[in-house]
């Protein structure tokens, strides 16, 4: 039966018995060295230059953050005078445009427009001088029952319509054409329906009417 192997933990005992020399002895440590030695030397080192940076640290810290306050109050005092100024500027704008309204309110009142120079007394502001200058109203002359005509009558008379139609073919306003209320519905209606049934173009004039402007006559 073959002998057994040591186990590891007593393989440094089984060694050490058959070894003959003695372990060399280690040197005594120093506890008391009178030279500086390298780690000493970089913990003075550390402390001298944590020692002066913490004498500076703090006034560059104050000077950095007084720095940005200083910055930051720049800044909301110029947001501050930009909105008192824009606020000023739309004060100003609104009662400009509050006081040009009143004028205009007046002079729609006061049917005289005065002129520098005008020599006037109290008595000319009265209602009654200022009646006197009111606009008078154009007459209203109604060409339909001047001619004594039936509007839904004379759908074939183009000149008639061309008199009522813009050049793009739209029915003008009563106030263009100065007829009363009957009448115009009449005219408007007799005008849809040449339109409506092609005898009258819808975007231009009637082609008629559009001849002499093309083709003028040779005299």
């Amino acid at each position: 039966m073959p002998p057994r192997l040591p186990i590891p933990s007593s393989a440094a005992a089984f060694v050490r018995s058959f070894s003959s020399t003695t372990a060399a002895a280690l040197p005594p440590r120093d506890s008391n060295p009178t030279h500086t030695t390298h780690s000493s030397r970089l913990s003075n080192l550390s402390n001298s230059s944590h020692s002066h940076s913490g004498g500076n640290a703090p006034g560059r810290g104050g000077a950095s953050s007084s720095q940005r306050g200083d910055s930051a109050s720049r800044l909301l005092d110029r947001y501050k005078a930009r909105s008192a100024t824009y606020i000023r500027e739309k004060t100003a704008q609104m009662e400009f445009l509050k006081n040009q309204k009143m004028s205009n309110d007046y002079l729609r009142q006061m049917p005289r427009r005065w002129q520098a120079g005008d020599v006037y007394s109290p008595h000319d502001l009265s209602p009654i001088e200022m009646q006197k200058w009111r606009k008078r109203s154009l007459r209203n002359n109604d060409v339909v029952d001047a001619l004594g005509i039936n509007p839904l009558d004379m759908y074939k008379n183009f000149s008639l319509i061309d008199y009522f139609t813009t050049p793009s073919g739209m029915i003008n306003h009563s106030k263009v054409t100065r007829l009363r209320p009957v009448n115009q519905r009449k005219v408007a209606k007799m005008i849809r329906r040449v339109q409506g049934m092609g005898l009258y173009p819808t975007v231009h004039a009637h082609p008629e009417m559009l001849r002499d402007q093309f083709y003028p006559v040779r005299r």
